[in-house]
């Protein structure tokens, strides 16, 4: 379970329904019930695991790659602990990917295309791009954005679900250089070329807090747009905007390890309050 760590695959695996929930025309709007569209949408259970047992995968692959940089950051991991060997590690990411592309095969063309695409990228970053500058950080947020549109996949279109993708995009990536921040100690050790060693915190925090304001300034356009309701704006201006401005001041004013480490638990926890935004602002 720690390999996996749960509450990411639950964040994909709840995009993955809000993605196909938005998708649908906002079927509950009607007199369908909740019970009646989930059982009616077996695809959608489907895709939703799949993103779960490879995001899952891919945590566990990371941490089979990264043991060394876990023994100075994160010792108290399964593998630097000594609880898990590598090679069960690698072993159970294997097994978890496979599951996650058999089934996406058993939905559609497209979502077996999306689901191989995504375990390819997992396999690559985890050796490769995560330790590219802003690359590994972009591969990150590009799959966040893409377990939204799988969900619209499931149902055959995925136009409804960009403005979402995109929000999530900005947030995640963001969200990966704080963490980027939060690590540099270890990485600087085993010389990994991330975003803050090559460039400089500085602008590395920069860079965060750009995204961060771009995901604030996007935020209303859906409802400018007419797609959501008032709730949406609401919650996204109290729940979301307001908490991003105060997450990058302190960033920006103490960018220390742990501090990092508590503004990215943070801006984790926040996402929920997104997904809660866009669920209500569709329906109500």
């Amino acid at each position: 379970m720690e390999l996996c760590r749960p509450l990411n695959g639950l964040i994909a695996f709840l995009s993955v329904w809000l993605g196909a929930y938005i998708a649908d025309g906002l079927p509950f709007a009607s007199d369908q019930s909740w019970w009646q569209w989930l059982d009616a949408n077996q695809s959608v259970w489907l895709v939703a695991v799949a993103a779960f047992l490879a995001l899952s995968a891919g945590n566990s692959l990371n941490d089979f790659c990264d043991v060394r940089i876990d023994r100075i950051n994160k010792p108290k991991r399964p593998i630097p602990s000594g609880r898990v060997s590598r090679q069960q590690a690698l072993i159970f990411s294997l097994i978890l990917l496979g599951g996650s592309v058999q089934l996406g095969y058993r939905v559609n063309q497209t979502a077996f295309l999306i689901v191989v695409g995504v375990v390819v990228t997992l396999v690559a970053y985890a050796f490769w791009l995560k330790r590219t500058p802003l690359i590994g950080n972009l591969v990150v947020g590009g799959l966040t954005a893409l377990t939204f549109i799988a969900g619209g996949v499931a149902k055959g279109t995925a136009r409804e679900v960009l403005p979402l993708a995109i929000f999530a995009f900005l947030f995640t990536t963001a969200r990966e250089i704080v963490k980027d921040i939060e690590d540099l100690p270890g990485d600087r050790a085993q010389s990994v070329a991330t975003l803050p060693l090559l460039w400089g915190e500085r602008r590395a925090i920069s860079i965060a807090l750009l995204l961060i304001g771009g995901g604030i300034i996007f935020s209303p356009i859906p409802y400018l747009l007419n797609w959501y309701s008032w709730i949406y704006l609401v919650l996204m201006i109290f729940g979301v905007d307001l908490v991003l401005v105060y997450l990058g001041f302190q960033l920006w004013t103490n960018p220390t390890q742990r501090n990092c480490a508590r503004i990215q638990k943070w801006m984790k926890w926040n996402i929920f309050v997104g997904l809660l935004a866009v669920c209500l602002g569709a329906t109500i």
